[in-house]
């Protein structure tokens, strides 16, 4: 009786104490050294693509659909901007959260853990604003998008200027297998 009571304390102790030592922090101290660009060094490019919803309950989310850094293909992520997600735009201008809108083409990075559903999901770390949209381009996506199917996931085929403030853009509905859509709209 006595051995198997010391041959169970001695495998939870091994257990229990091996799994006590903290693998990144070899000099046992608590206190890492802190750097300004540590979210930089953990984060990684996941998305090209443009914003197809915004919603603001708590903290702001955005859906993006586009292409993801090192993959062929369409994408649909749902990203949730905390405090600390930094947002700019790709001439390094620091911008607020609510200063994002639907149809602008954006660029997210995150730390690489994405919930695998359809749409995907992640916490951004940094959302960066293509500076060289024309403004004119994001408004007409930003209509297009009023005209179909709400909260689907729209991927931005194509945005063609045909005439002035006239514009055809080219939706495609990743829930479906259909053809894309081409949605003209004044401005």
């Amino acid at each position: 009786m006595k051995l198997k009571f010391f041959a169970l304390l001695g495998c939870f102790l091994l257990l229990f104490g091996c799994g006590t030592a903290d693998e990144d922090n070899s000099t046992g101290s608590d206190n890492a050294p802190s750097t300004d660009n540590a979210e930089d060094e953990e984060a990684v490019e996941d998305l090209t693509g443009h914003i197809i919803s915004i919603s603001n309950e708590g903290n702001i989310r955005i859906l993006v659909t586009g292409s993801q850094a090192n993959s062929s293909g369409v994408s649909a992520t749902m990203y949730t901007l905390e405090e600390s997600t930094k947002v700019s735009d790709t001439d390094g201008k620091a911008m607020d959260a609510a200063d994002l809108k639907i149809g602008m083409k954006v660029t997210v990075w995150n730390t690489g853990i994405v919930a695998e559903s359809f749409p995907a999901q992640s916490g951004a770390l940094k959302v960066v604003v293509d500076a060289g949209q024309d403004d004119r381009e994001q408004a007409a996506i930003e209509k297009a998008l009023s005209d179909v199917k709400a909260g689907d996931p729209w991927h931005v085929e194509a945005v063609e200027e045909i005439k002035e403030s006239h514009y055809k853009v080219t939706l495609k509905n990743l829930l479906e297998d259909s053809e894309p859509v081409e949605v003209e709209v004044q401005l």
